[in-house]
């Protein structure tokens, strides 16, 4: 009888790899810190024959082509010290980001991430299931950002790589978690948000980076590109006098406002969102203990720069 795999048995570590596609070489200081995972160990696209026989009956598919998805959540937390690279660095690089970081002695030392279009990274991917491992080379993907009131925010991120054989191996790989801060709960001592100026009692946030992640597979490439991005998404918050904000009068302008999410409490563990220009959607209204709410849906918009749509600083 086979002994059990048990799937909470598991490492992820993940490294940008200096040509993409080529596996990286990873350490413990690479392990990512992970909830909420899910593995697709083969995906593709299947095609049916379409054999014709003299008789009814299923013709065979073919998997005409072959890669790997990983998904997961990461806590949205900062940094300590302050101006450290986060635990999760190597993750947004995946995902159409670039990474400034500004080490101490400056007198704000931090890592400031901007999205890119041009010269999109890419990481390889080791996902260990109790000594079953699963590589991912050329992986690229996109994230979301979810923070709730009274709950745990999250990165949740989603990657696309190649396919590589499953292998056995001996053991566990080492790991090391030093670069991850334990994330803080949301709530008024942690968690600000701003939207047009006014600072919003806010119950539920999500952001959706909203990459357009494709794979492409043809005559001499197998590869993970992406090929646009439309970041949205929205809140949902106690409804204000008109004279505080008419969201109405906001959403049938169309109006692009700035927006600002601030989690954490001092210099170190802090993280920030900045949408310059979120451009305001169409209102819908909701009721939470008898309070009533707004929810507002909004689109990130760049300026003629480009690549400006948001900025996370850590």
């Amino acid at each position: 009888m086979t002994d059990p795999k048990f799937f909470r048995k598991m490492a992820i570590l993940a490294k940008v790899e200096a040509t993409p596609g080529t596996l990286a070489t990873v350490a413990a200081a690479d392990a990512i810190e992970v909830s909420d995972v899910t593995l697709t160990p083969i995906d593709g696209d299947e095609v049916d024959q379409g054999v014709i026989r003299p008789y009814f009956g299923a013709s065979e598919t073919i998997l005409v082509t072959q890669y790997r998805k990983l998904a997961f959540s990461v806590g949205f937390a900062g940094v300590a010290p302050a101006g450290t690279l986060p635990g999760y660095t190597a993750l947004l690089r995946a995902c159409a980001a670039s990474a400034t970081n500004t080490p101490a002695p400056d007198p704000d030392p931090n890592t400031l991430f901007d999205p890119v279009t041009d010269g999109v990274e890419s990481i390889s991917i080791y996902c260990t299931i109790d000594r079953r491992l699963y590589k991912m080379a050329g992986a690229r993907g996109t994230f979301k950002i979810t923070a709730d009131a009274k709950g745990i925010p999250k990165w949740q991120f989603e990657f696309t790589g190649a396919f590589m054989p499953v292998e056995d191996v001996g053991g566990m790989p080492a790991v090391n978690y030093a670069a991850f801060q334990k994330p803080l709960g949301v709530n008024k001592l942690n968690t600000t948000l701003t939207l047009d100026g006014v600072t919003v009692a806010c119950n539920a946030f999500s952001f959706d980076c909203g990459n357009q992640v494709v794979k492409q597979d043809l005559m001499n490439v197998d590869t993970t590109e992406i090929t646009g991005r439309a970041s949205t998404g929205s809140l949902t918050f106690r409804d204000t006098t008109v004279a505080v904000k008419d969201w109405i009068a906001l959403a049938r302008s169309s109006a692009a406002v700035p927006l600002v999410l601030k989690h954490g409490q001092a210099a170190t563990n802090t993280i920030t969102l900045n949408v310059p220009r979120a451009q305001i959607g169409k209102p819908s209204y909701a009721e939470q203990d008898g309070i009533h709410m707004i929810t507002v849906p909004y689109r990130c918009i760049p300026s003629n720069a480009g690549n400006d749509e948001w900025s996370i600083k850590v």
